[in-house]
């Protein structure tokens, strides 16, 4: 193992979040989830396997709940029966489960797609006959991580601390719009070796290419499909948070920065998912402005989708050199992507791994064996169709406590809407896209955020000592 220039940032960080506390490690959290091209940790003898700053620091961030009794307990009750982190925790533990027996007992089944490191330690895909890896054992590590993580953050949610991990989420939002505009900068005056010191993990970076003239931003991520997935996320959640006027002059002007890098980052995952999630946005003013109460900022979205948009591109057809750069982008990103080489490559993973999940009886072939082009498809060749269905009743139960809320005041009830939001859409990029079962920290970070604000203030319970001490205070005749 070795340690990155990086790595001593983070573990220097670590050590002070569990001295200072919740904010420290929350906030020093939110802002790691966005190197998502860095490593701390180099480890040579796991082929070559990248630990990013962001898994590293959730020890830290466990350790500093551990250290404090209540919020142990709160991190523990967030995860307890019949709440959305009951049913996250059961996914994951039967997805851990899996990778260890479901690759030994088909073995030989059937032919996967799987990830294995070249000579150089860089990542690739290639097709053999399932067997176990060591990806089995990493993915169950990073999917233990993200329980950890929801948990803490859940947990820390129901101790009051939901407004301030809103605050860090929408500063980190703003960040990763620095980011952007430093990826754009570096790389007009030739110089984009400038980001390599957060560039440094073991996988293929495509942070020089271009599309019609459209440098693809990729800001601190190793390509424009993860940049694209984790701004809309962020500004899924900034969105909704001033909709509903949360913090709205500081989620207006974040949602207002990060939404145009979404269109410029050349994503083709980020334009569909976009569009779902904006039609999801749609679908929620016109409720409000139907059913009520509609707001300025309901009113102000409607205006802008409906009326405006459409003008913008009406106009733009009236400028043909214009007109002709964004048709062709549209056209190389949207239409003829699913017939270019990389459309059918992930094509092909996605038809591998359905062929898996038939050829093992549909109990998967075990986590981190099969890799896919679409979270879907991983999930049924991974882990099978129980597994699939444990993800499901987590979301299930979470958009239903959305929906059912009747804890707490209204802005920790928009909280909790904004992050279900920013979840809904990983989960959408990742169905698009994504290679396998991990939805990474951000997506545990949003849903433990809105699974605590939906499940309503937590109740420490007194010590034993202390409940003893009241006991022996109370006057003689008094209830107890």
């Amino acid at each position: 193992m070795s340690i990155e220039p990086i790595g001593f940032i983070v573990l220097l960080l670590g050590v002070l979040s569990m001295l200072n506390g919740a904010r420290f490690a929350i906030t020093a959290l939110c802002l790691s989830t966005l190197f998502g091209a860095a490593a701390a940790l180099q480890l040579p003898a796991l082929g070559g396997s990248s630990i990013q700053p962001s898994h590293l620091l959730v020890l830290f961030l466990v350790m500093t709940a551990l250290l404090r009794p209540v919020q142990t307990q709160a991190m523990l009750a967030s995860i307890a029966y019949p709440g959305p982190g009951f049913w996250f925790a059961c996914y994951i533990l039967f997805s851990v489960v899996s990778s260890f027996f479901l690759p030994r007992i088909f073995a030989g089944a059937t032919l996967v797609y799987s990830s294995a490191r070249d000579a150089t330690g860089m990542m690739s895909t290639v097709a053999a006959p399932l067997a176990p890896g060591s990806s089995n054992l990493s993915q169950s590590v990073y999917l233990l991580g993200d329980l950890a993580c929801f948990a803490v953050v859940a947990g820390f949610a129901r101790l009051g601390y939901a407004r301030f991990i809103a605050r860090q989420l929408i500063v980190a939002s703003i960040v990763c719009f620095a980011f952007a505009i430093i990826d754009l900068a570096t790389f007009q005056i030739g110089q984009p070796h400038l980001l390599d010191i957060i560039r440094n993990a073991n996988y293929t970076m495509h942070t020089a290419e271009t599309i019609h003239g459209f440098k693809r931003i990729v800001g601190p991520f190793p390509e424009a499909s993860s940049y694209g997935a984790v701004a809309l996320a962020y500004f899924a959640f900034t969105l909704m948070l001033w909709l509903e006027r949360v913090q709205g002059r500081l989620a207006g002007l974040a949602t207002l920065l990060i939404g145009p890098t979404i269109v410029l980052c050349t994503s083709t995952t980020a334009y569909v998912a976009g569009a779902f999630i904006v039609c999801m946005f749609l679908l929620f003013c016109l409720k409000r402005l139907i059913g009520g109460p509609a707001t300025t900022p309901h009113m102000t979205f409607l205006a802008i989708t409906l009326f405006f948009i459409p003008c913008a591109v009406i106009a733009l057809s009236l400028i043909p050199d214009a007109w002709d750069s964004i048709a062709g982008l549209l056209t190389t990103t949207v239409s003829d992507k699913l017939q270019s080489q990389s459309g059918e490559e992930r094509t092909a993973w996605n038809t591998l791994a359905l062929i898996a999940f038939v050829d093992t009886a549909t109990f998967g072939a075990g986590l981190g064996t099969v890799r896919a082009s679409s979270f879907i498809a991983a999930l049924l060749s991974n882990v099978g169709l129980t597994g699939t269905l444990l993800f499901v009743a987590f979301v299930y139960s979470l958009v239903r406590a959305s929906g059912r809320y009747t804890f707490g005041d209204r802005e920790t009830h928009a909280i909790g809407n904004a992050a279900v939001m920013a979840s809904i859409a990983q989960i959408g990029s990742a169905a698009i896209s994504g290679s396998g079962t991990d939805l990474g920290l951000l997506f545990s970070t949003s849903a433990g955020l809105a699974a605590g604000c939906l499940a309503g203030p937590y109740v420490p319970n007194r010590r034993p000592l202390e409940a003893s001490a009241s006991f022996m205070r109370a006057p003689m005749g008094s209830a107890r």
